[in-house]
């Protein structure tokens, strides 16, 4: 099944032409897909706690809070979930091409004995001036040529001429309730990793070691709003896919940061509507999911006017379920689509 096959099943269509306007084309490679073309799909998510959450950002803060109204607000910013929905999509797309790297590698163009790899991993570089060293921290490891590359964006790497933006946007991600009902502060004991005791030896002396972190509460609902610009039906299904699945977020992922993704509207448009601030504030305050699913999706309706407006209670338990059935024919098209948007760009360059 099809790219657009896929999405007319999802929002539940006759046909895919009556949403192609929103999704771009590409099949061949055309140098008018380099630019935007106003082709916005804003979809609206609920980030639920499922278990206690460690969600940093910099400043050393265990929970980053907005002050809104005269009240505290934890918060998660858009780099913190695109970094776990990036790594998930690069775990979905390394699983496929283990199975079909065959096929994968005829769509490069590359021999059979090519081993496609891309990660995000950051890398160290030393720079010299006057006499001194600095170090600096680039990310490192981007193949600049798959679906996740294509999508996400990367900076401008070797022997490449162009830095390509990430066609995935989005603002700040607020909790429905204040600080006072949704972080909780935990003691816990610190386990020595040689003796695997809460007592260390030091200078003759053993203790204990204790530590505090400030977490999300369980249950806690976040809600914001993220833009696709300009994505093919593959490409699109394949993110939304993969954020669907996306299952932790924030710090020390293998004790905290259980979620679920909770996608209730998605209206598709020629610009951008509403926000994640906008949707805050007509479900502060309140903690049960369904509500604020359900207010959401009023809130979106009111957009119809100007875009194509699709709700649900959750379009994630969909997406799953449709993309899950037809995953490989989805990643194959988006490899393809993908390459094309590459060499699209590639032809705009070069009729300058």
């Amino acid at each position: 099944m099809s790219g657009r096959d896929v999405l007319a099943q999802v929002f539940g269509l006759k046909s895919f032409e009556e949403i192609s306007r929103y999704f771009a084309d590409l099949s061949q490679p055309n140098k008018e897909n380099a630019v935007p073309r106003g082709r916005v799909a804003n979809v609206f998510v609920v980030i639920q706690a499922e278990g206690e959450l460690v969600i940093r950002h910099e400043g050393g803060e265990d929970v980053t809070l907005a002050t809104i109204d005269g009240d505290k607000y934890p918060m998660i910013l858009h780099e913190k979930l695109v970094s776990a929905w990036r790594r998930q999509m690069l775990e979905i797309l390394r699983s496929d091409y283990d199975i079909h790297r065959k096929e994968i590698n005829e769509i490069l163009g590359k021999g059979e004995n090519y081993q496609w790899h891309c990660s995000l991993r950051p890398t160290i570089t030393v720079k010299k001036s006057r006499g001194r060293e600095s170090t600096e921290e680039k990310m490192g490891g981007l193949c600049r040529e798959c679906p996740n590359c294509m999508v996400f964006g990367f900076a401008v790497g070797e022997g490449e001429r162009y830095n390509l933006k990430s066609r995935v946007e989005g603002d700040i991600y607020l909790a429905t309730t204040p600080e006072s009902r949704s972080v909780v502060i935990r003691t816990f004991n610190a386990v020595d990793e040689v003796t695997h005791t809460t007592y260390i030896q030091a200078e003759g002396e053993r203790t204990g070691a204790l530590f505090r972190l400030s977490l999300i509460r369980e249950g806690t609902l976040f809600v914001g709003k993220i833009a696709l610009k300009d994505l093919s039906p593959a490409e699109f299904a394949l993110a939304l896919y993969s954020l669907a699945v996306t299952t932790r977020i924030g710090g020390v992922k293998s004790d905290f940061g259980k979620v679920k993704i909770i996608i209730p509207a998605i209206a598709l448009c020629d610009h951008e509507v509403s926000s994640g601030y906008e949707v805050f504030g007509r479900v502060k305050g309140l903690d049960n999911v369904s509500e604020v699913v359900r207010i959401i999706n009023d809130h979106v309706k009111q957009f119809s006017s100007e875009c194509r407006v699709f709700t649900s209670e959750d379009f994630a338990k969909r997406i799953i379920e449709t993309v899950g059935k037809n995953k490989h024919e989805i990643i194959a098209e988006a490899w393809r689509d993908g390459l094309n948007f590459k060499k699209s760009i590639e032809a705009f360059i070069g009729a300058e």
